[in-house]
């Protein structure tokens, strides 16, 4: 016991630094753990010299990790996304691991070994994508989209995965219809422990919590874990699928959330333990014995991935650029890969020189990712692009239209803004690569088309040159800039507005050619300080006037750059300056029914009043026994106080008599 919690001071000793320093360069900490157990390890500095040790390690830390997947794991969400995991994930997936296991074949490898290498290296690493799409906000691009849907497909996978590769060690002494029905009886007996312990646990949980404490609730779910594990272990399967089983069986309680809570803090742990000591297994001697052909191995590994991915989405109708972007990211060799590698070695489908080798390529294509993921965006758009050279293309015949807005990307901001243009009558065209918003377009009766607006005929086919206004709002940085350069270069004249996300991209799509950046997360802060100004009672139009000062200057204020000298002056400016402002009478307002003479508003506020508009015709200079009724405009002229302190006299009346007076002095 006293190595064991050694070894596990150890372990978090060397790891914690590591991933610190991979998170400082925006390098995964999946990597980090992975490159610590390599220097910890027996192969390594050896501070964790005995490899059974290392095994247990490596052992808790799947069960563990299976456990966490299993509770975060969702059937009902799974069910709704059916259609959309089963298109591009099952091709990817299928794909891969048909082409792995005919290239293995080649190579005389057995067909077990084959079929497992196979289905292995299809799988992409989960942690390391979501954690780089979360951390480049690209989580709701198409790309990010299209990526997630690949992962969490194969992450259902794994499942059977895990029933099928203990029974490829027997592939040898039985036959291929006992394969499938050993297989389909493992199915079957993972379904009776789960349907089982639905009928049983929920009841059991509600009982603990009504009479038991929240601990009690704590020892229940471990009871479940050991359990579920003890099962699978006596009828034949993995005490992991019986850790996962058990995450399963709670996560489709009403309790889940707490028992999220409580055991959610360990998952980092949990993640720490079981990839640090995966690269503590990984002989490094190996690797310096051939290291060529391991290299060779992971690059024709990433090459076979991204290929595979890249026609899988193709074949499910994604544009190329896109498909190439998908292909990129997920080049990789999954964490899940890790943990079934380990089980194929336990149950002899891998012999130990197999799994060394596999495990030195999964880990070097890991570490090739975040390199892969960063360049994929621009190295598509090179690839891809419409060019940049002399305008060659002509304008389609389908957009014969004038000054109409180009709306590129139909999201939520898209969509509402064309409801808008449609009210309005103000022309405009559509255009987006996700072909689902495009026939929600259509169907919702706008101009639109299928294309990718960073290519110059697809620009053209939306009429750029005689477009007076173009916005876009689509999530990928890269693709925003190109959009934003090629339309500035075909309209000079065009008025180009874009939404991003994050004030860092401000700087860079300014330069791009945009003539207004609005980002959402400034936008937000503005709206918030606004209300909070005028909780506090600072007047509407100074707070308006500070707002467009600060989108004028490109939020440079929130950005943490200071404002220059003319701008501030301007500001002091839009402060003195008198204009006029109108103001519409309602049945409430204090000032209805009520004479000039009586509201005084000139002596009160300050602010003149020099027409009413009433029925739709000007009524200029109105005497003293004008009577105010409802629906009049009144047109004020005054200074900005002036005529915040003249609305607010309309609207609710003087709270005392002398207010008016001694803030206009």
């Amino acid at each position: 016991m006293a190595q064991l919690i050694q070894d596990l001071t150890i372990l978090l000793l060397v790891s914690l630094p590591i991933t610190v320093l991979f998170h400082r360069f925006n390098l995964p900490t999946v990597v980090g753990f992975l490159v610590a157990g390599m220097l910890i390890g027996p192969s390594g500095l050896g501070l964790i010299g005995d490899v059974e040790s290392v095994e247990h390690l490596a052992e808790i830390g799947v069960i563990l990790l299976l456990f966490i997947i299993g509770l975060e794991f969702s059937l009902s969400k799974m069910l709704k996304q059916l259609g959309r995991i089963l298109g591009t994930g099952g091709l990817q997936l299928g794909l891969t691991a048909v082409v792995c296991f005919f290239l293995f074949q080649a190579s005389s490898f057995p067909a077990n070994q084959s079929i497992a290498l196979g289905l292995l290296i299809a799988l992409s690493s989960t942690a390391i994508l979501l954690n780089m799409l979360t951390e480049r906000v690209e989580l709701d691009t198409l790309h990010g989209r299209i990526a997630v849907g690949v992962l969490l497909f194969q992450d259902v996978c794994v499942v059977p995965l895990m029933l099928v590769v203990p029974l490829l060690g027997q592939m040898e002494t039985i036959s291929g219809w006992s394969f499938l029905w050993a297989f389909v009886k493992a199915i079957g007996a993972v379904g009776g422990v789960f349907f089982l312990s639905r009928l049983l646990v929920p009841r059991a949980l509600r009982r603990i919590v009504q009479v038991g404490k929240r601990e009690h609730l704590t020892l229940f779910v471990i009871l479940i874990i050991l359990g579920t594990g003890w099962v699978s272990h006596q009828i034949g399967l993995t005490l992991a699928m019986g850790a996962f089983v058990a995450g399963l069986i709670l996560s489709e309680t009403e309790y889940n959330h707490q028992i999220i809570l409580d055991i959610l803090p360990l998952k980092e742990y949990f993640v720490s333990v079981f990839f640090t000591s995966v690269g503590m297994l990984m002989q490094v001697q190996v690797f310096l014995e051939q290291p060529g052909l391991l290299l060779l191995l992971a690059a024709a590994a990433i090459i076979v991935k991204a290929v595979m991915a890249f026609i899988a989405a193709m074949l499910a109708g994604t544009a190329p650029r896109i498909a190439f972007i998908v292909g990129l990211r997920l080049a990789q060799v999954g964490e899940f890969s890790l943990i079934l590698a380990a089980l194929a070695l336990e149950t002899g489908v891998f012999d130990q020189t197999l799994y060394q080798q596999f495990l030195i390529v999964s880990i070097l294509s890991m570490l090739a990712a975040p390199f892969l993921i960063q360049i994929s965006s621009s190295l598509s758009l090179r690839l891809f692009k419409g060019g940049l050279a002399a305008d060659t293309g002509t304008q389609s015949k389908a957009t014969q239209v004038n000054d109409h807005v180009i709306v590129v990307g139909y999201d939520t901001v898209g969509q509402n803004l064309s409801k808008v243009l449609q009210e309005v009558r103000i022309p405009f065209t559509v255009v987006d690569l996700d072909g689902q918003q495009i026939k929600r377009a259509l169907a919702e009766q706008c101009h639109g088309f299928y294309g990718d607006a960073t290519q110059r005929s697809t620009l053209h086919r939306a009429g750029i040159r005689q477009a007076k206004m173009l916005v876009v709002s689509i999530q990928e940085l890269k693709a925003l800039e190109q959009v934003v350069r090629l339309a500035r270069q075909l309209n000079p004249s065009l008025y180009i507005l874009v939404k991003t996300r994050l004030a860092s991209e401000v700087e860079s799509l300014t330069q791009a050619g945009a003539d207004l950046v609005i980002p959402a997360e400034f936008e937000t802060s503005i709206e918030i300080f606004s209300r909070v100004l005028r909780e506090y009672g600072m007047p509407h139009n100074v707070i308006e006037q500070q707002v467009e000062l600060m989108r004028l200057e490109g939020y440079r204020m929130l950005r943490g750059l200071s404002l220059n000298m003319d701008s501030l002056a301007n500001f002091s400016t839009y402060l003195t300056a008198s204009l006029s402002r109108s103001f519409q009478v309602l049945d409430h307002s204090w000032a209805n029914g009520k004479t000039l003479r009586q509201i005084e508003l000139k002596t009160k506020t300050g602010a003149t009043l020099i027409a009413v508009v009433r029925n739709q015709e000007a009524q200029p200079n109105p005497v003293a026994d004008f009577t105010i009724e409802v629906r009049d405009v009144l047109i004020l002229f005054g200074s900005h106080a002036q005529l915040d302190y003249a609305h607010r006299l309309l609207q609710d009346g003087p709270s005392t008599k002398s207010e008016f007076k001694t803030k206009t002095n």
